[in-house]
C-alpha cells in the first residue's frame, strides 16, 4: 500500500510508559501535530512520542514537546541493543551514549538483552555543582556507577532538611510546604505530593494543571506533579505530567523522572544517596539510584524492564479522524 504521509516506528513499554519512537525524519514544525495524531486511541496509541536520528556521531531522540524524557531514552536504549548498535561487554552488558532533547551533553546508557526483552538504563541528567560547567566531563562522564541497582536496602527516612554532607542535592530539592517539595531537572520539573497529607484527585487533570501554573512550572516544556505513597521500603507514584508544546495532560502509567524526582527527594533528606525500586501505576517498578561524589554532581540511573511491543508503519491522516 502506498500512502502519502507513512513513518515507521517501533513502540515500546519502558514499565508501562507506552512511548512511540518514529525512525523516519519529521520537520520540528509538524512533531507536536504528528505526535498528537500517532498518540491517539485510533491510532498506535501511546503516552509519548519520540523523533529518533541514527545520523549523527550518537544516536538522538527528540521529545514531541523537546523536552526530556528517561523512560523514552530507555526505549531508544532498547532499540540500540536490539539493532546490536551499542558496545558488548562483560556479562552481555551493551553500552554506549545518545542525546536528547531538552539536555545539554550525551547520556550514558546500559542494556542487557534477557529472556523477557531489553533491561535499559540511562543516566540521569541533573543540575551541575556551581564550577562545575553543563555538558561537562562531570556531566557527561558515564564511569563510576554500577548497572545493577539493589532495590530497598539501606535507605535513610526523609527528615526534611538536607544535612551538610549533601549540599549539592538541596540544591535541586526545594520544600514548598509540608508535604510539597520542587525537584528541577534538566528538561522537566516536577511537583513532589505526599499523598498521605494531599490526596490524589479525582479532577487529577485540573488539580496538576492548576498546581503547575501556581508553581510557575507552566512555561517550561514540561511539568508533572507526583504523587507518592506508600511505606519508604516499597514506594509508590501517581505520575501527572503536561508537555507545553502539545497542551497535554496525562495521567502516565509509569515516569522515569518523577521516580527520579522522588529518589533525590528521599536522597537529600537522608546522607545523599539512594538505592530503591519505585512501583509505578502500571504495577511495574522503575529502579533509582543515586550516588553522592564529593564536590561534583552525583550520579543518577534509572533503569528496569523495557518491553518492544510493536515495529511497523504509520499512516497519518492529519484530520483527527478515527
Amino acid at each position: 500500500m502506498h500512502h502519502p504521509n507513512a513513518l515507521r516506528f517501533h513502540k515500546f513499554s519502558p514499565g508501562g510508559n507506552t512511548t512511540i519512537l518514529v525512525t523516519d525524519p519529521v520537520p520540528v514544525r509538524l512533531r507536536a501535530a504528528v505526535a498528537a495524531e500517532l498518540m491517539g486511541e485510533h491510532h498506535v496509541h501511546a503516552e509519548q512520542v519520540g523523533f529518533v536520528s541514527l545520523a549523527g556521531a550518537r544516536p538522538r531522540i527528540d521529545m514531541m514537546g523537546g523536552e526530556f524524557c528517561g523512560n523514552a531514552c530507555r526505549s531508544l536504549a532498547a532499540l540500540l541493543a536490539l539493532k546490536r548498535v551499542l558496545v558488548a561487554g562483560p556479562g552481555g552488558l551493551m553500552s554506549g551514549e545518545i542525546d536528547s532533547s531538552g539536555v545539554d551533553g550525551p547520556l550514558p546508557v546500559r542494556v542487557v538483552l534477557t529472556a523477557r526483552g531489553p533491561d535499559a538504563a540511562v543516566r540521569m541528567p541533573l543540575p551541575p555543582v556551581a564550577g562545575n560547567a553543563p555538558g561537562g566531563k562531570d556531566a557527561s562522564e558515564g564511569k563510576g556507577a554500577p548497572y545493577g541497582m539493589n532495590a530497598g536496602a539501606g535507605n535513610a527516612a526523609p527528615t526534611g532538611n538536607a544535612p551538610p554532607s549533601a549540599p549539592d542535592l538541596s540544591r535541586m530539592v526545594t520544600h514548598l510546604d509540608e508535604g510539597l517539595a520542587l525537584v528541577r531537572l534538566p528538561g522537566i520539573a516536577h511537583l513532589l505530593l505526599d499523598a498521605a497529607l494531599h490526596p490524589f484527585p479525582e479532577a487529577w487533570r485540573d488539580r496538576a494543571r492548576a498546581l503547575i501554573d501556581l508553581h510557575g512550572l507552566s512555561d517550561g516544556p514540561a511539568a508533572g506533579c507526583i504523587w507518592h505513597h506508600g511505606p519508604l521500603a516499597a514506594p509508590g507514584i501517581t505520575p501527572v505530567v503536561r508537555v507545553r508544546d502539545t497542551d497535554s495532560i496525562i495521567l502516565e502509567s509509569a515516569c522515569g523522572s518523577g521516580s527520579l524526582a522522588y529518589g533525590l527527594l528521599r536522597a537529600a533528606s537522608g546522607d545523599g544517596e539512594i538505592s530503591l525500586a519505585v512501583r509505578q501505576p502500571s504495577g511495574a517498578a522503575i529502579r533509582v539510584s543515586v550516588t553522592r561524589r564529593d564536590g561534583q554532581t552525583p550520579e543518577a540511573w534509572i533503569g528496569g524492564a523495557v518491553r518492544h511491543v510493536a515495529s511497523g508503519t504509520a499512516y497519518l491522516y492529519g484530520d483527527g479522524a478515527a
